[in-house]
């Protein structure tokens, strides 16, 4: 299950109306809520660069009340606007890295600023091992990570295996198929 929470003070603010604190009791409680009954949760952390940009401490705040619940969980950082370039991302994801040794993370991007998918490798090689976007980039403004992209690469070039090189060549025809009849399934990745 999916849930999502603010971990970027501005949003906090002035789209919830409410205070941090209530904010990290609100992601806390609702994981904790969640787990205790049985389910397994993927706790998306919304414009977390934006947010790791405007507070360092705040947004790695609203990971730790996430952790509390002291259960596994995927962690996946979402950058809606990907205005975060990949350099700068990647140093970000190498700081959540150190501060989150055990946990699994991972990356959501979209494809505003054309770095998507460049984001999404960047993210992988911190260690990050959960990766969500689109077949052929479909997806919300200028699209998702691209997976087609992200799975030819890890594959090939990165020494991960996904789907397995003997089924790559099935990616042009489900590529292809997607795009003839214009679907858009949204899928992720896991290096697990």
């Amino acid at each position: 299950m999916s849930i999502f929470g603010k971990s970027w003070d501005l949003h906090v603010h002035r789209a919830l109306d409410i205070t941090e604190e209530e904010n990290l009791k609100l992601i806390a409680d609702t994981v904790r809520y969640l787990k205790d009954h049985g389910k397994e949760v993927v706790y998306d952390a919304e414009h977390f660069f934006d947010g790791f940009i405007a507070s360092r401490d705040f947004a790695l705040r609203t990971l730790e009340a996430a952790k509390k619940s002291r259960r596994r969980c995927f962690w996946s950082y979402a950058t809606p606007t990907d205005g975060t370039v990949t350099p700068r991302l990647s140093q970000i994801c190498a700081d959540v890295r150190k501060e989150f040794r055990r946990a699994v993370l991972g990356i959501h991007t979209h494809n505003d600023s054309d770095v998507a998918v460049a984001n999404s490798l960047a993210a992988i090689d911190q260690g990050f091992a959960h990766v969500q976007g689109c077949m052929n980039g479909y997806g919300e403004r200028c699209g998702n990570a691209n997976l087609t992209s992200i799975i030819a690469n890890l594959e090939l070039k990165m020494g991960h295996t996904t789907i397995g090189r003997e089924n790559l060549g099935h990616l042009t025809s489900t590529a292809r198929f997607i795009a003839n009849w214009r679907i858009c399934p949204c899928a992720a990745t896991s290096l697990l």
